[in-house]
């Protein structure tokens, strides 16, 4: 119950305040693979632990939470099955969140979202003064890290790419760069469509060695340039760049400069698709209100409205054409190389 469908106010603010045990729960639950141990249906919680390996009676406390917080049903006593929402948490569902799940619940994001009050006082991330480097360059000496945060991404980025496929007819282009893409998940959806098209993957050297063995024995592997390279330096030519989720990771001045990037590479009307949340205009209530936080705290990036997006993209030689929500929380703006 919350405090806006009728709770006390003392009650709402404490629900909210034990919110860090959710997550919590959910990233235990993700490092023990719980999930897909219940894959095939209820369990009893003393066979569960030995699956997993760790003490019967704590992980009874733990499914009871977890069922308290939605994910789990207990079937008899000690006994547990997956609720709709727990399923998530299976590797193998459509709506994997749990590689997301242990990227968020590393010991580095908590320390850093620790020190959020810094973050308040300064406007900067915490990751230079708490880890000595930014966290992009921690994620790069750490590959364990790294690898569960591009996976978590790349488990997002199945469902966003569908919404996006669903929405953009990519037939008109011949040569599709996806700039900072990870895997190619959105390359891929899109290049299905367009089975003339040709794609360049372009994204960090390690995550790039990542996507050429994913890729390897893909109907689509030969029709994708793999790149490792720095988008903030060079990007490859191609008439419709994809730019999901890369500008919300940093301030004005880089993403200006990853535009700018974009545009000198591109050639007289080329395209340029942008996937990003848009803070509501005028202000709502809203879940992107809480991401734009967390670009704060761990990168110092921000999430932004359509009118800032705007000035971004002419101040990087674009010029916004139009703005398509995507049937989640996502919205795709598409611009066109500017004067």
């Amino acid at each position: 119950m919350s405090y806006a469908d009728g709770g006390k106010p003392a009650e709402h603010v404490l629900q909210l305040l034990s919110g860090f045990w959710h997550t919590q729960i959910i990233v235990v639950l993700s490092r023990l693979r719980v999930a897909d141990e219940l894959a095939a249906g209820p369990r009893s919680t003393r066979d569960l632990a030995a699956a997993v390996g760790v003490d019967p009676g704590a992980l009874l406390r733990l499914l009871r939470a977890a069922a308290t917080a939605g994910l789990m049903t207990e079937t008899e006593p000690d006994h547990y099955r997956l609720t709709e929402a727990g399923e998530c948490l299976r590797s193998d569902s459509p709506t994997a969140l749990r590689e997301l799940a242990v990227a968020y619940g590393s010991p580095t994001v908590w320390r850093l979202v620790g020190e959020f009050e810094q973050a308040v006082h300064t406007g900067e991330p915490v990751a230079p003064t708490l880890l000595g480097r930014t966290f992009w360059e921690h994620l790069a000496a750490h590959p364990e890290e790294a690898e569960h945060f591009a996976l978590g991404m790349g488990e997002q980025s199945a469902q966003v790419a569908a919404d996006v496929a669903a929405t953009v007819d990519p037939s008109a282009y011949e040569r599709l760069v996806d700039v900072g893409g990870a895997y190619g998940v959105l390359l891929a959806a899109l290049l299905d469509k367009a089975p003339s098209a040709t794609g360049v993957l372009l994204d960090r050297p390690p995550v790039i060695e990542a996507a050429r063995q994913r890729l390897r024995g893909s109907p689509l592997a030969e029709r994708i340039d793999l790149v490792g390279g720095d988008f903030l330096e060079e990007v490859p030519k191609g008439d419709l760049y994809l730019l999901k989720w890369i500008l919300h990771d940093w301030d004005d001045e880089h993403a200006v400069r990853i535009l700018a990037t974009c545009r000198r590479a591109a050639p007289p009307g080329a395209r340029l698709l942008l996937v990003e949340m848009l803070l509501p205009e005028p202000w709502t209530p809203s879940h992107v209100h809480m991401s734009d936080l967390a670009m704060l705290v761990l990168l110092g990036g921000r999430e932004r409205t359509e009118a800032q997006y705007r000035d971004l993209l002419r101040a990087g030689g674009w010029e916004l054409e139009e703005v398509t929500p995507t049937s989640g929380r996502y919205s795709i703006l598409r611009a066109v190389t500017g004067a």
